[in-house]
């Protein structure tokens, strides 16, 4: 236990040291936490050199000591992805529709191509698995999504590509793990009410209108 709350006050204190617009920050860093320490230690340092060719880093690791900069930047990255979603990461584009959470046609919506990208590709976050208790027709995930976006990140990063964009893929990867650890970001259930879905729990409010609570966000 003593052991779970020094981990969990790394964690809180890791965050405070660059500010990243994501409800779930903290629960991203605590499974990048939990997976940088498991790495050996040639990964590590691959992994280090790698997260220094992101645009962040040196916001993430300012006034960091430098023993504890590859740490820090590991737990940052599993947040920017949803970092630039928001104003806190500007240059990016929503691409899709659904207010982005939807992929566009054509192939740029699974391109692998780094940090040249500036699309936001918000469905790479999440694959809305379909379930209806009340056994009602349901629709498959839309595609690309976590699940078929996950595997070629991973490809890229055995392959022989450039180190931009494997430092790209490793903040990708991160963080859709993370984001695979949400039960909301892998599933959508499907009502008489919602019959194209709940969108993980987004179309599930927990107030009435104008309140813009939802099952999700909760």
């Amino acid at each position: 236990m003593t052991r779970l709350r020094t981990m969990v006050a790394l964690v809180c204190a890791f965050v405070m040291v660059a500010p990243v617009q994501a409800w779930n920050a903290t629960g991203h860093m605590t499974v990048a936490y939990i997976a940088y320490k498991k790495l050996n230690k040639s990964t590590r340092k691959r992994v280090d050199a790698l997260l220094k060719l992101n645009p962040s880093y040196p916001q993430w690791t300012a006034g960091v000591p430098e023993t504890q900069r590859g740490l820090v930047a590991f737990l940052n990255a599993a947040t920017w992805p949803d970092c630039i979603k928001g104003s806190t990461c500007p240059g990016y584009v929503s691409d899709g529709p659904k207010g982005g959470n939807a992929p566009p046609p054509g192939p740029e919506a699974s391109q692998n191509v780094g940090y040249t990208d500036k699309a936001m590709h918000k469905y790479w976050h999440f694959t809305d698995v379909p379930f209806s208790i009340a056994g009602l027709p349901t629709e498959p995930s839309p595609i690309p999504n976590a699940e078929t976006q996950l595997p070629i990140l991973i490809a890229a990063i055995a392959s022989g590509a450039s180190n931009e964009l494997k430092s790209y893929d490793v903040t990708w990867i991160t963080h859709i793990v993370g984001d695979l650890h949400q039960p909301l970001h892998t599933t959508a259930r499907f009502t008489a009410v919602s019959p194209h879905g709940d969108d993980g729990g987004n179309g599930v409010k927990l107030c009435a209108d104008p309140c813009r609570d939802n099952l999700h966000s909760y």
